[in-house]
């Protein structure tokens, strides 16, 4: 298992852009770019399997894993930047996708001295004309104090979003049923108000099938039903509740939590009981999508370390030591779009999905398995090039790649020498055609010349005197026919 910086690199605004002769934009060349900073989460779009995150200022940008480039830039403020120092500016701080990718959720916010926090949440649907998001419902100050989290419910029933605030209180946004008024278009608006004893809510999470949500009021874990019933709450050792995380497929019994005070629980919901506990600090825990499998990233002197496990099973899948100095704070599941066969066996959790993560010193990391790295080697040797030669990008994109694919179309290739500057073509070449011997003498001395021998200078040599004398010969009795025709 090799961990490795993903072939993304980060940019502050260098680009190549491409314009045709009418001053018309045709293309831009773009790797990952770099803000101020990554406020969101690392969350993947459900379509085009993107991985979004805060880009320049205002905007999200989706940016392609697989193929190493920025797809584009939403922007999100949608208001001027001005770049000056002090200034206070709207920043966005969350996004979040639901499961089919249809609706776009995201928060901005800004404080300016000796005024209030202003918030707006916006809910923008994706439109099949343009490829990209389009804005269709923005509510200003949707709650009194700052958003901490938010989630999609993946029920396919509704479309519905919870947003949690330090004002105390989580809400549910609904998506109303227009299907009698079409024209009007879709509409969101605020279907329920929830709190626990005035505590302030810090995470929220659904259920893999929506039946479930679960919202951390500081020491405290609150599970609701789809109709807005407290089914039950949990408690733990004691610290606010950092991360809930509903376990999936033949785990989805459990629910799991992360704690301020170095604790790591499970619950089992059948029995409303906790399952087990281990004291470890960590710092995030992300949940793979396709598998039980999930991730927990653990600080320790200084450094993180990284465990692979299944809620149910007592021993990790996979773990590593020392994986980066600083704490994790961003991590994403990215699925496949192929399930890779034959995985050593401690990297089976690697099979469906790939994880990536950010460092304290914002480097984009993965994991990739031995057969991932060999293929990369191997395409990165066919690039490679002579120290004598000049290293330019034309170079690489073409002289390489040319010859190993006419060395893939013509094995022969590199054993034959087409004798393109011998003698003896030279002498079909250049000498007139009307003094030339006959094609039947000059066959086989031109196959032989094609044969590369210890004698091949030998009959170059044969056959320039042949073609001299020949030469001469039909240059002679050309005279004569001339001089008897006139």
């Amino acid at each position: 298992m090799l961990c490795q910086t993903t072939k993304g690199f980060w940019t502050l605004s260098q680009k190549i852009t491409i314009i045709q002769s009418c001053v018309k934009v045709s293309a831009i060349i773009q790797g990952l770019v770099k803000g101020e900073g990554v406020r969101t989460d690392l969350t993947i779009d459900p379509r085009s399997k993107a991985l979004v995150l805060n880009g320049k200022p205002g905007h999200l940008q989706f940016y392609s894993l697989h193929r190493d480039k920025l797809l584009y830039n939403l922007d999100i403020v949608q208001q001027e930047y001005i770049h000056e120092e002090g200034l206070d500016q709207f920043e966005v701080v969350k996004a979040a996708f639901d499961t089919r990718g249809d609706w776009l959720a995201t928060v901005e916010e800004r404080t300016q001295k000796g005024s209030e926090l202003e918030i707006n949440l916006k809910l923008w649907v994706y439109d099949e004309q343009t490829q990209s998001f389009m804005l269709n419902t923005t509510v200003i100050a949707p709650h009194e104090d700052q958003i901490t989290a938010m989630c999609f419910s993946p029920s396919p029933e509704t479309t519905m979003l919870v947003t949690i605030s330090f004002d105390g209180h989580f809400k549910a946004w609904l998506l109303a049923d227009h299907s009698d008024t079409k024209a009007e278009g879709a509409s969101w608006s605020c279907d329920f108000v929830g709190g626990y004893h005035h505590l302030k809510p810090g995470c929220c999470c659904f259920s893999a099938d929506g039946s479930l949500l679960a919202v951390g009021f500081q020491e405290v874990v609150t599970v609701w039903s789809p109709s807005w019933e407290l089914l039950t709450t949990l408690s733990q050792p004691p610290g606010a509740i950092r991360d809930l995380c509903f376990g999936r497929l033949s785990c989805s019994k459990y629910l799991l939590g992360t704690s301020t005070k170095n604790q790591l629980c499970c619950w089992n919901l059948l029995t409303c009981s906790l399952e087990w506990s281990t004291p470890v600090d960590v710092s995030l825990l992300q949940a793979d999508p396709l598998s039980e499998n999930m991730a927990a990233f653990c600080s320790q002197s200084g450094c993180s370390d990284l465990f692979v496990f299944k809620p149910g099973e007592p021993r990790p899948l996979y773990s590593q030591k020392a994986l980066c100095t600083g704490k994790v704070q961003r991590a994403v599941f990215a699925p496949r779009d192929q399930m890779l066969e034959s995985c050593e066996e401690h990297a089976q959790w690697l099979n469906r999905s790939q994880l990536y993560f950010f460092t304290q010193h914002m480097d984009l990391m993965t994991f990739s398995t031995k057969t991932e790295e060999d293929r990369l080697l191997a395409s990165s040797k066919r690039l490679m090039v002579d120290d004598s030669v000049a290293v330019t990008p034309f170079y690489l994109l073409l002289g390489k790649h040319r010859q190993h694919q006419e060395a893939l179309t013509n094995p022969m290739a590199e054993r034959i020498q087409l004798p393109q500057g011998s003698i003896a073509i030279k002498e079909l070449l250049y000498t007139p055609a009307h003094v030339l011997p006959s094609a039947s003498f000059l066959c086989s001395m031109f196959v032989r010349s094609l044969l590369i021998s210890s004698s091949s200078a030998r009959n170059v040599l044969v056959f320039h005197e042949i073609s001299c004398k020949m030469s001469r010969k039909y240059s002679q009795d050309f005279d004569k026919v001339i001089n008897n025709d006139f």
